[in-house]
């Protein structure tokens, strides 16, 4: 699978990375079909009554039941609670996001009405557009705000009402090398479609609001062990041949050659090999356990393939080495801010 988004120049012209974005989020593109969700307060309107029109009648026939009672979240309001008075950017966040459970809850109810089938997934990935762009519209806010990143990083009352704030919109207050950021929360998709989307898609979003758990990177230093990386990249393999039809393979890809890459040329400030170009012993482990643990995964046949020639130049770069990532698109990720989460 050929990696995107890659860059190959060395770690000593690696640019300081700048603050992260959604934008950059590799499920920021759409497939073909997707139905454009309509974001007008009034077409939003027409469409739940639509729909609660219907449920006073009889459930839609091929509406799950478990997906038709789960809870969605409740509309929210403006409340006491949910106001700033900072007289900074800050101040227009409650606004920016007043009403959008609300219409999170009328995308939620189109889904379950056609759960399970491609048009759900469409409905779902259309919302998350509008999504993506109203965390970049909360960042900016952020990054107008004089004093926010340290309010962030000193966890102050401010902070923690913003982190609750946007916690019931579905966005997680996150800080990377002291600049603040709205970023999604996958567990919020979650729990908000489970239900209403297709199994892949179901499983795609499940599996990313683990990863999110744990921090992936942060300045280009990798934050889980190298086992737990090989792991990642085994389980995207794994996705795909699971769901070979998934409507959105280049999600699951960017993923899985995101993980793989990482694991194979390092990143700009976790190595895999030493300063005297040796393979790091940790690395080295983590591949020999990878190759005896998923032996018939094509993650660990290329490892076993790389160990080899490693071996055989005293795990020592050379190349071969190239040569052997080369041939299967493996691009180095010591010029890349990877993603944090």
């Amino acid at each position: 699978m050929p990696l995107v988004g890659t860059d190959c120049r060395s770690g000593s012209l690696r640019q300081p990375a700048g603050r992260p974005q959604l934008k950059r989020d590799p499920l920021g593109s759409r497939p073909g079909y997707v139905v454009e969700y309509t974001s007008t307060r009034a077409s939003a309107l027409l469409l739940s009554l639509a729909l609660l029109t219907c449920e006073r009648g009889q459930r839609v026939a091929n509406m799950p039941k478990d997906c038709a009672q789960s809870r969605a979240p409740e509309p929210a309001s403006l409340s006491a609670l949910d106001s700033f008075s900072t007289g900074g950017p800050i101040d227009d966040i409650p606004s920016l996001l007043a009403g959008f459970d609300w219409e999170a809850d009328v995308v939620r109810r189109q889904a379950c009405a056609v759960a399970g089938t491609p048009r759900a997934d469409s409905l779902f990935l259309s919302f998350r557009s509008r999504f993506v762009k109203m965390g970049e519209e909360v960042t900016g806010r952020l990054d107008q705000a004089t004093g926010i990143q340290s309010d962030v990083l000193e966890d102050t009352v401010t902070s923690r009402q913003l982190t609750t704030l946007l916690a019931k919109h579905g966005f997680a207050l996150e800080y990377s090398e002291g600049n603040a950021y709205a970023d999604e929360d996958m567990g919020y998709w979650a729990r908000l479609f489970d239900g209403a989307l297709t199994p892949a898609m179901q499983k795609y979003v499940g599996l990313r609001a683990t990863e999110q758990a744990m921090r992936f990177s942060e300045d280009a230093v990798l934050q889980i062990s190298w086992d737990e990386l090989a792991g990642r990249a085994v389980t995207w393999e794994q996705f795909a041949d699971s769901y070979p039809d998934f409507s959105w393979k280049e999600a699951s890809r960017f993923w899985y050659n995101t993980y793989l890459s990482a694991y194979l040329t390092g990143m700009a400030n976790s190595r895999v090999f030493s300063d005297s170009g040796t393979l790091e012993p940790g690395v080295r482990a983590s591949y020999e356990h990878l190759v005896a643990r998923y032996p018939l995964t094509r993650t660990a046949q290329l490892v076993a393939q790389y160990l080899t020639l490693l071996k055989q130049n005293g795990y020592r770069q050379s190349a071969a080495i190239d040569s052997l990532l080369r041939e299967h698109h493996v691009a180095s990720m010591l010029g890349v801010q990877p993603p944090i989460r």
